[in-house]
């Protein structure tokens, strides 16, 4: 199996980067929003994104016959890669986060309109799934979605929801049928952020940004809302998140935080040795380097899966686990190594306290990767998927 990139996908990466050095190349400090995952406020947010756009960029895996670039999902993953690596503002985008669901389930009206948004940046969508009684577990869902004329009336809280202040629609998930087992009785929907009767509230999270809690109170939508079958929603979300994202987009943020770590340990000098010359610090940098090329592999190894035609669903599970882990690990050493300097915090994209070493990044880390073995299907539920899936291994006793 050879897990690297074609020449044509390595040529296409380095038009990525090209793009990347050129739009992240503005004064950052100026465009910072420490309210935002992202780092960096709406509106060169959207700047970005509609530049990304008009290149081809956001949907060059989308089917052809759907307007997208048709190319193998090589190419999605040399992309995610490259704006994780740059702190870009296009990891979350709609075509990441809702374009599958659509392409999979939704009608061709559906696709029509939201999908050419979608891949010219015109769109931000957010996904509400979890719920405060609900997070890992479906099962528990209790948003409800009563037959309201021809379309649906939606009831219930939504919460850690990315992306909600600026998103213009919703994916979500309520039960259609409530007195059956969740497995039978949820549906998926799209939902006007703008709609009557919802209501968003932001919460800060201990790194500042901000997740959204969306309160649904009687939440009027169409029939055409629906998206893909009545009742079904509990296997279009499981098709949804099983290989979400596979690893990609952590691996080019823990090569960023390993650069910025490396470059620390060659400029610093204590007691009149660079920290680089220590043999302890050397050490614990290359056992992290040979773990970030571990974490490549497993994601390279997921892109191969899905452009070979297999179930891709075990190769992201693990891709994801080891990389948010191997992003905490990152985190632990980089502060350890910079001692009391590295707790200092900086926003992702603002000015630093002159007692920062690497402008802050090492204390946004520390609290930060925190939430990548959480969202996205929490670590432990990715490895019950290898165990099950990957493993054949039986189920846990009650």
């Amino acid at each position: 199996m050879d897990f690297r990139f074609a020449p044509e996908v390595e040529a296409f990466r380095h038009e990525v980067r090209s793009f990347l050095d050129e739009v992240m190349a503005v004064d950052a400090a100026t465009c910072g929003d420490d309210g935002d995952l992202t780092g960096l406020n709406e509106d060169f947010e959207a700047s970005v994104l509609r530049q990304a756009g008009s290149r081809g960029f956001l949907g060059v895996s989308l089917p052809a016959e759907l307007g997208g670039g048709g190319r193998p999902s090589a190419f999605q993953a040399a992309f995610n890669l490259e704006v994780a690596t740059a702190d870009a503002p296009l990891i979350d985008t709609a075509v990441t986060l809702t374009a599958q669901p659509l392409v999979a389930w939704g009608s061709p009206e559906q696709q029509a309109y939201f999908l050419p948004k979608f891949m010219s940046g015109e769109l931000l969508t957010c996904i509400a799934y979890s719920e405060p009684g609900a997070g890992s577990d479906l099962g528990a869902l209790a948003m409800v979605a009563e037959p309201d004329g021809d379309g649906f009336a939606l009831s219930g809280v939504k919460s850690l929801v990315t992306g909600s202040h600026k998103a213009q629609w919703c994916c979500t998930i309520a039960r259609t049928t409530p007195d059956v087992p969740a497995k039978n009785g949820l549906s998926m929907f799209l939902v006007d952020m703008r709609s009557e009767g919802l209501t968003l509230r932001r919460r800060r999270t201990m790194n500042h940004w901000t997740l959204g809690e969306l309160v649904f109170d009687r939440v009027r939508v169409g029939p055409d809302a629906l998206l893909g079958r009545r009742d079904n929603g509990w296997r279009q979300l499981g098709a949804a998140v099983a290989t979400e994202g596979g690893g990609m987009f952590h691996v080019g943020m823990a090569r960023h935080v390993l650069d910025v770590l490396i470059a620390y340990v060659r400029d610093t000098v204590e007691g009149g040795q660079r920290l680089a010359d220590d043999p302890v610090v050397r050490d614990r940098i290359a056992e992290l380097w040979i773990e970030l090329e571990v974490a490549e592999r497993l994601a390279r190894r997921f892109v191969w899966t899905v452009d070979s035609g297999q179930d891709g669903t075990v190769a992201a599970s693990m891709a994801k686990v080891y990389a948010t882990e191997l992003l905490q690990r990152l985190a632990r050493t980089a502060t350890d190594i910079a001692g009391m300097q590295g707790s200092v915090y900086r926003p992702l994209f603002g000015s630093g306290s002159s007692a920062s070493v690497g402008d802050g990044r090492f204390a946004w880390e520390y609290l930060e990767r925190v939430h990548g073995s959480l969202g996205g299907g929490t670590n432990e539920v990715k490895r019950t998927i290898i165990a099950r899936a990957g493993l054949a291994l039986p189920r846990e006793k009650a």
